[in-house]
């Protein structure tokens, strides 16, 4: 841990602080405390994780004296001398969210100590680390080797720089693996001795999310004090507050059922009032828009009515989030956009238990284990009386996110939000299969990232692929580059362009690195090549064995604008099986599959959707109300006449009857236009 290491290396041989202690399964129990009271002061000298005074705690070191003093509620205290190589202890909550965290105490370090004071937690899916650091000493956790500075914003009367780094094969929560670590750094930072402050963690989340930095479903997140090579103390209450009432834990009526509190306005910039109650009484919930989580309370055993009246938009999800034995949420239902939506009248549902497992059934108010049901678009108006400007019957707007219907995401009808569905490192033998797949259950279109090897020459394989999606770049064959020069990355990457361009598709606008790899001569080798860098936010783990419905669960993660990673090659058999359950489920949200913008690396509506998503962006042509592939009145202009290919328009080719490339541009015949089969599109003429 010193100045010239990583943050990685900060933490010396255990690497990964407090995911360690999970990946290595060092949770010992407290015995002192199961025999004097849950919640009574015990001294840790050995590793260990659990519960005390109503807060999730962790406490690890590799080695040295340093000790962890639970006390009551939110309160624990350490001591660590320069015999102790690494340790790191905190409390706080199981699992983790936007909540607003008080602390204060004491911080007994100076400049001279190797030290830090941050909010620390863990999401899985993405897998990624994340710290809102508050107070350090001689070194600045963040400052990573090869990192990406992510600009700064406010909060809390302070400026915080966020930065994102990569760990490579590093231990994690999930084991070995590579994930990215989220840095928001206080500055100025705080200072020691006698400390005290609030985090708004739903700011950071916001933040990140607006710079493409997106979480995944949250594991642990402590208030942490840690050591590296130093010796100080420290003695810290960490508790969980509110603000403008968005995180609060109160209840705002304890009213009837009648659903008499309605939101302040509608469209989904108003307010959201969620009824429900806990069997034992300290069940926790939290309410999610737009894939953020806004607000959490903790529930009593009577129904109560929790209010938000934030102006957060999209999609609603209120999760059930501290699942353990007698602990069950009954969700009566939710008010927004001057409606009442019941629970029991949503099929997407990841926490109620039937048939076996959790989400295993939908159409329920009792939620049963940690998930989440879902209630639509904050702009949606299932009763056709809503105080919004959606209605029923209004022909732009989205309806219930619980239909089991509509089409693929180029109808453009159902669809309040677009995702990225992606697959690596074809094509191969199975590619016919998949395509199959997705087009019988409409998941289309979809992102191809080929490897060159597999392309390159192979024309009718690169038409199967554009029969349902895009083709983009995944280099040549797959080689780990982090160590490579520019010139090697270059190579890599160009190659593959010229075989995607030399089998009739359009010129790639996206590359995705083997294995999420970055460096420097990555990052500027793939600008140079007129490409976008992307990875994804949810890892479908069909690489790792996981079955076909781990694989649609990973799926079900998946918010607006997200992208998904999953791959089409020789062994992945389980990923076509899982296609029918990924779409349906994405159908029972209203997300469909949309095209991955350049500009942004997000997924949008394709190019002509009619759809009234507000997820933005791709939008060049916009048909009237008829679907993706109509024929009639659709731009184009004076007479002339455009490709709607699945969604997304072109230019028609005046001197070839397939992909080409004219007027320094993408074109496609008519032959090939008019050859997209159902659910496709053709040749619009205005």
């Amino acid at each position: 841990m010193t100045q010239s290491r990583s943050h990685g290396a900060l933490r010396s041989s255990a690497q990964c602080l407090l995911s360690t202690l999970k990946a290595t399964g060092l949770a010992a129990a407290i015995t002192a405390a199961g025999a004097s009271g849950a919640f009574a002061q015990t001294t840790l000298t050995s590793n260990s994780t659990g519960t005390h005074g109503g807060h999730y705690y962790s406490f690890w070191k590799d080695s040295g004296d340093a000790s962890f003093t639970l006390h009551n509620g939110g309160r624990y205290a350490s001591q660590w001398s320069n015999s102790t190589n690494n340790w790191v202890g905190g409390k706080g909550w199981n699992p983790g969210g936007a909540k607003v965290v008080n602390y204060e105490g004491y911080y007994g370090v100076s400049n001279s100590q190797n030290s830090y004071l941050a909010l620390y937690g863990w999401t899985r899916n993405p897998l990624i680390e994340y710290y809102v650091i508050e107070s350090y000493g001689s070194y600045n956790p963040s400052s990573c080797n090869g990192g990406t500075n992510y600009g700064s914003f406010q909060s809390d009367g302070a400026t915080y720089n966020v930065r994102r780094c990569q760990r490579v094969n590093q231990p994690s929560i999930d084991g070995t693996a590579t994930f990215y670590q989220y840095f928001s750094v206080r500055s100025p930072k705080k200072g020691f001795g006698q400390i005290s402050g609030t985090i708004n963690v739903g700011n950071h989340f916001n933040y990140w999310a607006s710079q493409g930095l997106n979480l995944g479903s949250h594991d642990y997140m402590v208030l942490a004090t840690e050591g590296y090579q130093s010796s100080g103390n420290s003695d810290i209450s960490v508790s969980e507050g509110s603000s403008g009432g968005s995180s609060s834990g109160g209840s705002t009526s304890s009213g009837s059922s009648s659903g008499s509190t309605t939101s302040s306005s509608g469209g989904g910039g108003g307010g959201i009032t969620v009824r429900a109650r806990g069997t034992n009484g300290d069940e926790r919930i939290s309410l999610r828009v737009g894939g953020s989580a806004v607000a959490s309370w903790t529930l009593s055993t009577s129904a109560q009515s929790y209010s938000y009246t934030g102006g957060a938009s999209g999609d609603i999800q209120v999760e059930f989030t501290n699942d353990a034995s007698g602990r069950d949420v009954i969700l009566d239902y939710i008010q927004v956009n001057g409606e009442t939506r019941q629970a029991e009248d949503m099929e997407y549902n990841t926490s109620t238990y039937a048939n076996g497992e959790c989400g295993g059934g939908s159409y329920s108010e009792t939620m049963h284990c940690n998930g989440v049901i879902g209630f639509g678009d904050t702009t949606d108006c299932f009763s056709g009386s809503c105080s919004g400007s959606s209605t029923s019957s209004s022909g732009g707007g989205s309806t219930s996110s619980s239909s089991s219907g509509g089409g693929s995401s180029s109808s453009g009808g159902n669809c309040s939000g677009y995702v990225g569905i992606t697959f690596d490192d074809g094509p191969g033998n199975y590619t016919n299969t998949l395509i199959n797949a997705l087009k019988t259950n409409n998941l289309t279109p979809v992102t191809w990232f080929v490897q060159g090897q597999y392309i390159q020459g192979n024309s009718s394989a690169a038409q199967q692929l554009m029969s349902v999606g895009e083709i983009q770049n995944h280099s040549w064959n797959h080689p780990d580059m982090s160590s490579y020069s520019y010139s090697q990355v270059v190579d890599q990457i160009s190659r593959t362009t010229q075989a995607i361009r030399g089998v009739g598709a359009p010129s790639p606008t996206l590359y995705r690195p083997p294995y999420g790899n970055n460096s420097t001569a990555i990052q500027q080798a793939v600008q140079n090549q007129g490409l976008r860098y992307i990875t994804w936010d949810v890892d479908s783990r069909d690489w790792d064995g996981a079955s076909s419905s781990q694989i649609a669960a990973a799926a079900g993660q998946l918010q607006n604008g997200q992208v998904i990673l999953m791959h089409d090659h020789d062994y992945h058999t389980r990923t076509i099986n899982a296609i029918p359950a990924i779409a349906s489920g994405l159908r029972s949200r209203g997300l469909c599959a949309g095209r991955i913008d350049p500009n942004t690396g997000r997924a949008v509506a394709p190019s002509g959707s009619t759809s009234s998503s507000s997820s933005g962006g791709g939008s060049t042509s916009s048909t009237s109300s008829s679907g993706g592939g109509s024929s009639s009145s659709s731009s184009g202009g004076g007479g002339s006449c455009v490709c709607n290919w699945w969604g997304t328009t072109y230019p028609i080719c005046q001197n070839s009857t397939g992909w080409g490339w004219e007027n320094n541009r993408s074109c496609i015949g008519t032959a090939t236009c008019n050859s997209q089969g159902t659910g496709g599109g053709g040749v619009v003429c205005n």
